[in-house]
């Protein structure tokens, strides 16, 4: 009963995609007023060939920590790479996390060495999504350099992704 509780709290139906945020150009992370985006000489930059592959990198909280965002209490967080990323939010139980999921790989093949495609289990890393406020699945965050992220709730179609993709990187 429990779980089925937190299946139906957890998971939202496909149509229940919310990009205003990506529209309007609004921060819709709860960490938009502590976050810091400076330059640092010191920044991780680097760039894997499993990154830039056009194929779906899964992260663990540790190396989410480690290689893609810095983390610091005073001062927020930090996009630490050159290219943007999206971070696809998922769970396998998840039917709409599941029908999307074909879909968010095909993108990151055309996007190959423009963008980096990330995956991140709700279940296993759940320090992360608390951190960004992830409280339905799928959702997809959006980094670039010096940049506020984007947040993007729910199972877009192809259009309306790819859409939102082109949009983030435009601005």
């Amino acid at each position: 009963m429990l779980l089925l509780s937190a299946l139906l709290i957890a998971c939202k139906p496909q149509n229940a995609n919310t990009n205003d945020d990506l529209q309007s150009g609004k921060d819709s992370t709860q960490q938009a007023s502590s976050s810091y985006l400076t330059d640092s000489e010191e920044e991780n930059s680097s760039l894997s060939e499993e990154e830039l592959s056009g194929k779906v990198v899964a992260l663990t909280s540790h190396d989410f920590r480690q290689k893609v965002v810095e983390v610091d209490p005073v001062n927020g967080f930090r996009y630490m790479k050159n290219v943007p990323c999206v971070i696809d939010f998922y769970a396998n139980w998840c039917r709409p996390c599941m029908s999307f999921k074909p879909t968010y790989h095909k993108i990151a093949e055309q996007y190959k060495g423009q963008v980096i495609f990330y995956q991140i289990d709700v279940d296993k890393a759940q320090d992360i999504c608390s951190l960004f406020g992830i409280q339905s699945i799928p959702t997809l965050l959006f980094f670039d350099k010096n940049r506020q992220p984007v947040k993007m709730v729910g199972a877009p179609s192809e259009e309306e992704f790819r859409q939102a993709l082109e949009d983030f990187i435009a601005k």
